[in-house]
C-alpha cells in the first residue's frame, strides 16, 4: 500500500469560460509507503480523476500518466496530456482524486483551491507579473501587461515590451482564418465609428471611417479617398516642404488616368480635369515664379499679359529696368538648360540697331531663395543694375515701361524706335513727299500706350518687328 501526501495544489489557468489559453492544475505531492518511507526512485503510473462531489458520483474526467519520482517527491501537470473537457468552465466546486498503480483509488478526495494570482479579481480587469517590476496594476476598467503604471489616467489597456533597440515588442491580432479581416475599432457610446483592418485575402491594410479614407496597397504605395470635398490637406508643416517627391521610376504626380506618357514630374492626362489642368500662383501678385523652368515649354495654345526672355549683358554699360537692349552676339545656355543666350547691350540708332527686347529686372543664378538648406539653384531677380556678365530678362511682348528720349516728345499710338541716346527710346520719323507720308523704316520697339510730358518712362506695348 502506498500514501499519498499532498504538497502543493494550484491552479495555473485564468478561470473564464471563454480564456483560450490552456486550463492546467500544477500538482506536486510525496509517495511514501505504508511506514512512511519515501517509494524509491521510479516512475509510477497514476490515474487522476475529477469529481463534481466529495463522495460518489462520476468522474467527470480522468488521465492516466506516467509520473517521475525522486526521492519520494513528485510533481506533474494535470490537463497537459489529457485536456479538460469544455464542459469543465471551472466556475463549480470539484474534488481530485488519485491512484496509484493497482492501489485502490485513494481517499478522501481532495478540494480543490485556487491560486491566488490565477483567478480574476472582479471587474474587467487581470493581474500579471513582470519579472522586473512584480506584479502590475490593477483596476476596475484596466488591464495593463508588463508594466505597473499608467502611461495616461484614460488609459484602460496597455502593453510594454522590455527589451533592447531595434527589437520588436507589442501584441497581434489574428484570424484563424488566412483570409480574414484582423482589425482595430474606435466606438463611443456603444456605436463603432471607425475602424483599421488588414485584408487577408488582397494584402491591402484599410482605415475605415464612414467609407474607405486610407488603403496602403500590399504592392506598396498609398490610397487617399475617396472624399466628398478634399483627399489631402495639408497645413501647419514645420519642415521645409509640405511634399517632397524624391526619386519615381515613373511620374512624380499624375492626375488622370492615362498611362501615355509616363516620366513626367507632373503629368496632368485628359480627361483628368476639365477645365485647369495645372493652376500655379505666387503668394502675391509680384511673386518672382509662378512656373519656373530652365527647360522648354511645348503648349497648343499660350495665353499670357507678357512674356520676356533671359538675356546676358555685355558691353561697357550697366542696364537698368527700361533700357532698350540690342543683340551683341550669343553666349552659353543657363547651367542644366540647353538653347543658348543672347549677349545684350544698349541699343542706338547708328550701330547697335538689333533690338531684342526692354530690360525688366537684373537675374543671377544662384542659391534659390528659401532653399539654401538643400541648396537648389534657380534663376531669380536681384536689386541693382545688371553688370556686364550679369543676366537681364527682357521683355519681348507685352506692356513694360521703356526709357525715352528726353529730346523728344511722344503720344499714344505713336511707333517707338531706339533713339540716338544708347538705351532710350523714340517715335519714328515721318514726313510728307508729294502728298503722301513717309515714314522711316527703322525697326520698332511697341507701340506708346502714354504721352512723354517729360516723364523718364512710359507704358509701351512691346512688338517687336
Amino acid at each position: 500500500m502506498r500514501t499519498l501526501v499532498l504538497f502543493g495544489l494550484s491552479l495555473l489557468a485564468v478561470l473564464h469560460t471563454n480564456a483560450q489559453i490552456p486550463k492546467q492544475l500544477s500538482y506536486q505531492g510525496v509517495l511514501t509507503d505504508t511506514l512512511g518511507n519515501p517509494r524509491s526512485d521510479g516512475t509510477y503510473l497514476m490515474v487522476f480523476r475529477l469529481y463534481p462531489g466529495e463522495i460518489g458520483g462520476s468522474a467527470l474526467w480522468n488521465e492516466v500518466k506516467n509520473v517521475a519520482v525522486k526521492d519520494g517527491i513528485f510533481t506533474t501537470y494535470l490537463g497537459d496530456t489529457t485536456p479538460f473537457p469544455i464542459s469543465l468552465t471551472f466556475t463549480s466546486t470539484y474534488w481530485l482524486s488519485v491512484q496509484v498503480g493497482a492501489d485502490p483509488e485513494l481517499a478522501p478526495r481532495m478540494k480543490l483551491a485556487s491560486s491566488p494570482y490565477s483567478l480574476n479579481p472582479g471587474g474587467n480587469s487581470v493581474w500579471q507579473v513582470d519579472s522586473t517590476s512584480g506584479f502590475v496594476y490593477y483596476g476596475g476598467q484596466n488591464v495593463f501587461i508588463g508594466r505597473n503604471f499608467r502611461v495616461s489616467g484614460n488609459e484602460v489597456f496597455g502593453v510594454r515590451y522590455v527589451g533592447s533597440a531595434n527589437q520588436y515588442g507589442g501584441m497581434y491580432m489574428e484570424t484563424a482564418n488566412d483570409s480574414g479581416w484582423p482589425f482595430y475599432g474606435y466606438a463611443t457610446n456603444g456605436s463603432f465609428r471607425a475602424w483599421s483592418y488588414y485584408n487577408g485575402a488582397d494584402g491591402d491594410w484599410r482605415l475605415y471611417n464612414a467609407g474607405i479614407r486610407l488603403t496602403v496597397p500590399n504592392e506598396g504605395g498609398l490610397r487617399i479617398g475617396p472624399s466628398s470635398t478634399f483627399s489631402l490637406e495639408i497645413e501647419n508643416s514645420t519642415g521645409s516642404d509640405g511634399i517632397r517627391i524624391n526619386d519615381t521610376g515613373d511620374d512624380g504626380i499624375q492626375i488622370g488616368s492615362s498611362p501615355n506618357y509616363p516620366n513626367y514630374g507632373v503629368y496632368v492626362p485628359s480627361p483628368g480635369v476639365s477645365t485647369y489642368g495645372l493652376w500655379p500662383n505666387t503668394a502675391n501678385a509680384a511673386g518672382e515664379w509662378a512656373l519656373y523652368t530652365v527647360d522648354n515649354i511645348e503648349a497648343g495654345n499660350v495665353l499670357a499679359s507678357a512674356y520676356s526672355l533671359v538675356a546676358k549683358v555685355t558691353g561697357p554699360d550697366a542696364l537698368t529696368e527700361g533700357d532698350v537692349v540690342a543683340a551683341a552676339g550669343i553666349t552659353d545656355a543657363i547651367p542644366g538648360s540647353q538653347p543658348s543666350l543672347s549677349l545684350v547691350r544698349l541699343a542706338d540708332d547708328k550701330q547697335f540697331t538689333g533690338i531684342v527686347g526692354v530690360v525688366q529686372r537684373r537675374m543671377v543664378w544662384g542659391v534659390a531663395p528659401g532653399k539654401e538648406e538643400e541648396g537648389e539653384m534657380s534663376m531669380h531677380s536681384v536689386d541693382g543694375p545688371a553688370q556686364p556678365g550679369d543676366y537681364v530678362s527682357l521683355a519681348i511682348l507685352g506692356v513694360a515701361e521703356v526709357k525715352v528720349d528726353p529730346a523728344t516728345s511722344i503720344e499714344v499710338g505713336q511707333r517707338l524706335t531706339a533713339s540716338s541716346l544708347s538705351g532710350r527710346a523714340r517715335s519714328l520719323k515721318s514726313r510728307e513727299i508729294d502728298g503722301m507720308v513717309v515714314t522711316e523704316g527703322a525697326q520698332v520697339i511697341g507701340i506708346a500706350l502714354a504721352p512723354s510730358r517729360g516723364s523718364s518712362t512710359i507704358p509701351v506695348h512691346i512688338s517687336l518687328r
